[in-house]
This record gives structure tokens, C-alpha cells and sequence, in this order.
């Protein structure tokens, strides 16, 4: 009968630990990004491919594992970004300085780059570890969703519980507008 009571006990409690081994794994692989989130994502090298973009297309990118979004503005996305940099120039002005060409003229070929082609750590500077929604929030720039913040076309802060800037990561246009090499090392991984 002892015999017989003991193996009932160790029955019963494989079962109970195996049940808590799968509730485990329900809870943590339910922590795991939804296929959704995971499907913006395109896993991409440190060098992007940015030949075939449009003016007015925002990727969502994974560059060595930490999410980046790279925008290339149109011509009114880069009025309203000067306009929202330098507010004392007119947004008209601004749009007439990119149409004829003379702004692009007075900044040079690698500062402008850096106006048409805007790149941005999207890790929440709230501290939250939040994905940040590029070309949305009340200043048409970026959003974070869990802390409520709204930032502008630079990603500074304009609404909500931060004062930190997005990370802007160091990075280089190659000549031909080919591609873009993104250095992520610095980069917050996200939680």
C-alpha cells in the first residue's frame, strides 16, 4: 500500500510540475513580440540599400538587432522639419527654398542628406523600452505609445514625461545615394 500511495505522490507532482512548466512557457513566450510587430521589422546588415526608396518612405528596420527607422522626406516633410527647426522662416519660404534648389545649394550635398535622409534610434527615451511610430504624434514625427510622447521631425520632445532626445545613430550616405551605413553600436538594445 506504501508502495502504491508513493507512486500516486510522484504521479501527482509530475503532473503539477509539468502544468507549471507549461503555464511557464504560455507566459513568457507570451511576452514575445506579436507576429505583427515582428513583420515591420526587416532584418538588414549595418549597410542598407536605400536606391529604390521614395520621398516620403519610412522603414522600420532591425540593423544588427536594434530597431531604426530611416525616412526619406519629400520636399514639404523637409519644409515643415526646417520649419519646425528654425520657426522664424515662414513654412512658404522654406518650401520655396527647396523647390528652387537653392537650399540644397547652401547646405552641400552631405548636410541635405541628412535633412532628406532622417535616421533614428526608435527605442523609447522614457525609459519604458517601447517601439517609437515614426510620421505620427501631433507634430507629425514620432509617437511612443506607452509613455504618451510626442515628438517633432528632429525627435525632440514636445508633449509628454521626457526631455530626451531620440538617438539619432551615426551614419554615412555612400556618394551614388546607394546605400546608407548605419553604426548601431551605441544604440540602446531593446528590453
Amino acid at each position: 500500500m506504501k508502495k502504491k500511495g508513493a507512486a500516486l505522490y510522484y504521479l501527482t507532482a509530475g503532473w503539477a510540475l509539468m502544468t507549471v512548466t507549461i503555464g511557464l512557457y504560455f507566459l513568457f513566450s507570451g511576452m514575445a513580440p506579436t507576429a505583427d510587430v515582428e513583420a515591420h521589422y526587416e532584418n538588414r546588415p549595418g549597410t542598407v540599400r536605400i536606391a529604390s526608396w521614395k520621398p516620403g518612405d519610412a522603414r522600420l528596420l532591425k540593423v544588427k538587432g536594434k530597431p531604426v527607422t530611416i525616412w526619406r522626406r519629400d520636399l514639404a516633410e523637409m519644409a515643415s522639419a526646417m520649419a519646425q527647426f528654425d520657426p522664424s522662416v515662414p513654412l512658404e519660404e522654406w518650401s520655396g527654398l527647396l523647390e528652387s534648389g537653392s537650399l540644397k545649394q547652401e547646405l552641400g550635398p552631405e548636410v541635405f542628406a541628412r535633412l532628406e535622409w532622417f535616421i533614428v534610434s526608435l527605442i523609447s527615451t522614457a525609459g519604458l523600452g517601447c517601439i517609437i511610430l515614426a510620421k505620427t504624434g501631433n507634430y507629425a514625427g514620432f509617437f511612443d505609445p506607452c509613455a504618451g510622447v510626442h515628438y517633432d521631425m528632429w525627435g525632440r520632445p514636445q508633449k509628454g514625461p521626457t526631455n530626451e532626445i531620440l538617438v539619432v545613430p551615426p551614419h554615412r550616405t555612400n556618394v551614388e545615394g546607394q546605400f546608407v551605413v548605419i553604426d548601431t553600436s551605441r544604440l540602446p538594445a531593446p528590453k
